[in-house]
């Protein structure tokens, strides 16, 4: 096999391709439904939270094994799918963690020892991501992981520690799939504080009002990122969000498809 890595063979230019999505909240923000309304989608539930919607999806996997091979069927056989929806990521960690225990022979993670375990793990996600990524590249899908959020006490170097939402995996496994994705969006709904009562017996109590959000840039109480100037924070809908990043990736064409809609409506 000849040397590829030559001048010959330099690449310029935008290289146009599919987002590699990661949507995490908190419980019941819609992230669920927000995966149903991507393109074609085709569901990989590890956990069974797809049931009420009107979706294709591949029986549950009992094992990580079939995990993969429902992404290795994605990959060799012919469909129209357009876009993976893998749901969760926590509850394939449980998966993974029984297939490491399965080859250990142990009962659980911990009784492996020195914690090797950590690095068992994350070998079992950079096979996933691994296998994601052939499938992205040669198919052209969107992939979506879906996860769950969990509050966690972060211990910042330059600040007092304090509370906020992280991805409900080992932490290592967490971070792989933050620099894995392309864009990394926060679900939760639209929540404020309103203090009840004077004095010494004044409270903060929480209030929302329904509306839910996603949120594309880090904040101190979550993750979150872009590698596309999407806006900072949009509705929890596919179709707003989808717009906001065609605008991001391609920007004279969705001004000119902009121009021509509100031209039409004018007249």
């Amino acid at each position: 096999m000849g040397k590829r890595m030559l001048l010959e063979n330099i690449i310029s230019g935008v290289q146009p391709q599919m987002p590699r999505i990661v949507s995490y909240g908190v419980d019941g923000a819609g992230k669920t439904t927000f995966g149903s309304k991507a393109p074609l989608p085709i569901f990989l539930g590890v956990e069974d939270g797809s049931a009420h919607l009107d979706v294709a999806r591949f029986p549950q996997p009992k094992t990580w094994e079939e995990v993969l091979d429902a992404i290795q069927a994605l990959f060799q056989e012919e469909h129209n799918f357009k876009t993976l929806v893998l749901d969760s990521i926590d509850w394939a960690e449980r998966l993974a963690a029984e297939s490491v225990c399965k080859e250990h022979g142990v009962k659980t993670l911990e009784d492996i020892p020195y914690g090797k375990w950590k690095g068992y793990l994350l070998s079992r996600f950079t096979d996933l991501l691994r296998a994601l990524d052939a499938l992205h590249q040669a198919r052209g899908m969107i992939i979506l992981l879906i996860g769950h959020a969990e509050i966690r006490t972060f211990n910042d170097p330059e600040n007092e520690p304090y509370d906020r939402y992280v991805m409900k995996c080992q932490d290592k496994v967490s971070a792989m799939i933050r620099e894995w994705c392309d864009i990394n969006l926060f679900a939760n709904f639209d929540t404020c504080t309103r203090v009840v009562g004077q004095g010494f017996n004044a409270k903060a109590k929480g209030v929302s009002y329904g509306k839910r959000f996603i949120y594309s840039q880090r904040r101190a109480a979550f993750d979150a990122k872009s590698r596309f100037p999407i806006p900072d924070r949009l509705p929890l809908e596919w179709d707003t969000f989808w717009n906001a990043y065609q605008a991001a990736v391609n920007p004279q064409e969705h001004a000119t498809t902009t121009d021509s809609v509100t031209a039409q409506q004018g007249e």
